[in-house]
């Protein structure tokens, strides 16, 4: 077999390795997440914070058709004496919580989630970063302002894969 002809099967073999460990990627994160650790840290100054407690509770689950929704609450959040809540009651659940849903995307370990509702109202495109490990999923954030914290930071959410 000729260099040049090994030259291209090696250059297809790379090619073919690529599309399918996009496949791989993909599929490796359809299910449902149960969470494990949600952490913001300032890119100023590395301060680390843990707006929901050591022990948040959510969940995200992603579609094999490309949906996705995502919610985290604070597991010290009060429930309302009465069914309908008060202003004050309603304030403070509404402060405990973070939810969207809507369509995703993936390139790789970018992941775009198409935000078309949300608990805040700030819909739109949202990227973040990806790792799959055995059963657990890390999503990453490049810097934003936080809502809870109205300061940069960098989010590192970790999810193991409900059973």
């Amino acid at each position: 077999m000729s260099t040049l002809a090994k030259l291209a099967l090696a250059m297809l073999a790379v090619a073919v390795s690529g599309v399918m460990t996009k496949a791989q990627s993909a599929e490796s994160i359809v299910g449902t997440w149960r969470l494990v650790s949600w952490i913001e840290e300032e890119t100023e100054n590395k301060v680390v914070h843990k707006n929901f407690g050591d022990n948040p509770l959510g969940f995200a689950t992603y579609t094999s058709d490309g949906h996705m929704m995502i919610m985290i609450t604070d597991p010290s959040r009060k429930r309302p004496a009465d069914p309908k809540a008060t202003d004050a009651e309603a304030a403070q659940l509404y402060r405990t919580m973070l939810a969207y849903a809507g369509r995703y995307t993936l390139e790789g370990d970018k992941i775009t989630h198409h935000v078309d509702i949300s608990w805040n109202q700030l819909n739109g495109d949202l990227q973040r970063f990806i790792e799959v490990k055995n059963n657990q999923l890390t999503i990453k954030t490049p810097p934003f302002v936080s809502p809870f914290l109205n300061k940069q930071i960098v989010a590192t959410v970790v999810l193991e894969r409900a059973k």
